[in-house]
């Protein structure tokens, strides 16, 4: 039921998929022409972000315009915490898509390294922990109060993250370089598990409360 409900999700934003999957391929070699020393890093980080938050975002558009497709799930023998559930697998797929985007690139365009595991540890944790606030938002209040969250999100993580990778900055996480790889992938990966686990639990008792009459 949860793969049916994932597949739903993908059905959705198919008209979508294929435009995010060719900017995803395109944004790494455009951020190393503009900013070649974290043309990787943060090509990657802004994939990630506008690949989840688009796709995310249409979905919950298209579930505000056809409320009744969500009334009629919940009718049929489909638990609402299945519903909420799909979503946050829903991003965690797309998160893999963007890794394997990311890892094609770099054997296309070597300048943009290898594909560092402690890099898509960290994004990962970033990513959970904005979609862990999201998510049980969505569900309390409803789409139109959170697309404004959704904005932000989409317009301000540029400028944050080009703030973020300047030399000056990054040298302030040299730091994790004296951290074993293994240990940082595994609290990256552990930790963001954790937080969105606690998110969907949060979810799921503001979904299942919610009126959908």
């Amino acid at each position: 039921m949860l793969f049916s409900l994932m597949k739903k999700d993908f059905l959705i934003v198919k008209k979508y998929a294929g435009i995010m999957l060719i900017v995803s391929f395109l944004i790494h070699p455009v951020m190393l022409w503009r900013t070649p020393q974290a043309g990787g890093a943060m090509g990657f980080t802004l994939t990630v972000i506008f690949s989840i938050f688009m796709l995310t975002q249409y979905v919950s558009l298209k579930e505000y315009q056809y409320p009744k497709a969500t009334t009629l799930l919940c009718a049929l023998p489909c638990p609402r915490k299945m519903i909420v559930l799909s979503k946050y697998c829903f991003c965690l797929t797309v998160y893999a898509v963007c890794c394997l985007v990311f890892g094609i690139d770099t054997l296309i365009f070597p300048k943009l390294g290898t594909f560092d595991m402690r890099m898509a540890a960290i994004i990962f944790l970033i990513i959970t922990i904005v979609l862990s606030f999201y998510f049980p938002a969505l569900y309390k209040l409803g789409y139109e109060k959170t697309k404004f969250i959704f904005v932000i999100i989409i317009m301000a993580s540029p400028v944050l993250f080009a703030f973020l990778f300047k030399p000056e900055i990054a040298i302030r996480f040299d730091f994790l370089d004296t951290i074993p790889t293994t240990a940082v992938i595994a609290s990256g990966v552990v930790i963001g598990l954790a937080v969105f686990s606690i998110s969907a639990v949060l979810s799921i008792r503001f979904f299942e409360k919610s009126d959908l009459s």
